[in-house]
């Protein structure tokens, strides 16, 4: 062979595969880049000039988004703005991450939502400020494709017309403050496939009423739980329970004492549950003669104790002796007592636990700083 032949030859080898690798393999490169990285793929050939505007998953992140606004708002604005214009083709997803800027004004905020939500987005993660709040535009309560909602320190008004989300699974809420709507005293959510829900920090939770009744994991950190947590009574599928204080406060009300332990009653299914050591001792003033309940399906126990309480040592132990297929348990010291010599005595006594914990396989203390030889 001549060797202009084995030169063609060799040339001929140097096949583009990538190019021509499945389309959803393409999509997921370009998601693993920044997207004004992916917008640039355009001059590479004409196979690839449309394939960045036609992505599923469009991901403004915190990094995109603080490199574009330092240099001018406008500039940020018309930067979103030209994406969403080139952009074909339903969006499955949508981020937006300008958490580091003050902008002057919202509007074009309310704009891109628009698009979105008219464009069949399922996963929405909203972080706007985080030095302002950002009121949701109706069309966010508008959107019936919604499956995932993530927001951080919005303001949550529904429209009197507001009828739920009919298809949302996952709800993150975060900073968020909620306002009942102009012709009722509450904030109704309703939403029969939700499978997950976190509260983190909300404010207004008590014009919170949440209807869900296939709810599967309730995370809650707030201090106003007693003013919403009766609405997941009927919760009888759910099967993770997390609750914690936000900010400590004294003296709570019977009804604030009564709460947590109703709801525990009525979750049959429970299996994984964590409570920090204020609930703890909310709960420990409940029960001064034990549990009058069996947490049979519960597996992972996880508690924050304090102690130098000798009430929250007894409630621990009494979920322990009420978890019989218990395998797995987490401890989480608050304070290490200075009569640690009276608290190694309890715990040691005969009737601290009257039945094997045949099946616990995991144990986790964390912050214990001493112990009694």
């Amino acid at each position: 062979m001549t060797q202009d032949g084995e030169r063609a030859v060799v040339e001929g080898d140097r096949e583009d595969r990538i190019s021509y690798l499945p389309r959803n393999v393409l999509d997921r490169i370009l998601e693993l880049i920044p997207l004004q990285d992916a917008a640039r793929t355009s001059i590479l050939s004409k196979h690839w000039r449309y394939i960045w505007a036609t992505l599923p998953n469009l991901v403004l992140d915190y990094h995109l988004c603080r490199t574009l606004i330092l240099e001018s708002e406008s500039n940020f604005k018309e930067a979103v703005d030209d994406i969403l214009l080139l952009h074909m083709g339903d969006i499955m997803k949508f981020v937006l991450d300008a958490s580091g800027a003050r902008l002057s004004s919202y509007t074009a905020t309310d704009r891109w939502l628009l698009y979105v939500t008219r464009n069949g987005v399922k996963k929405l993660n909203l972080q706007v400020s985080n030095f302002d709040t950002y009121t949701l535009p109706s069309s966010i309560f508008n959107c019936s494709t919604l499956t995932k909602l993530t927001l951080f320190k919005c303001v949550f008004k529904p429209p009197n017309s507001f009828l739920g989300f009919q298809n949302l699974i996952t709800l993150y809420l975060q900073w968020t403050t909620f306002l009942p709507t102009t012709t009722t005293t509450f904030c109704v959510i309703k939403a029969p496939r939700l499978a997950k829900l976190t509260l983190n920090s909300c404010h207004g939770t008590q014009y919170l009423n949440i209807v869900s009744p296939g709810l599967k994991s309730l995370y809650v950190r707030d201090n106003h739980y007693y003013l919403f947590l009766n609405c997941f009574i009927n919760c009888k599928n759910l099967r993770v329970f997390e609750l914690e204080l936000d900010d400590m406060f004294n003296n709570p009300k019977h009804d604030e004492k009564s709460t947590p332990e109703k709801l525990l009653v009525n979750l049959p299914a429970l299996e994984v549950l964590h409570l920090d050591s204020f609930f703890v001792e909310l709960l420990s003033a409940q029960v001064p003669n034990g549990l009058s309940f069996t947490l049979n399906c519960l597996w992972h126990l996880s508690l924050g104790v304090d102690f130098g309480k000798m009430g929250q040592i007894f409630y621990a132990l009494q979920l322990i002796k009420s978890s019989p297929n218990l395998s797995k348990l987490d401890i989480w010291v608050e304070f290490t007592s200075n009569n640690a010599e009276a608290v190694s005595k309890n715990l040691n006594t005969l009737a601290c636990l009257e039945r094997p914990l045949d099946k616990l396989k995991y144990v986790d203390i964390n912050g214990f700083e001493s112990s009694v030889a």
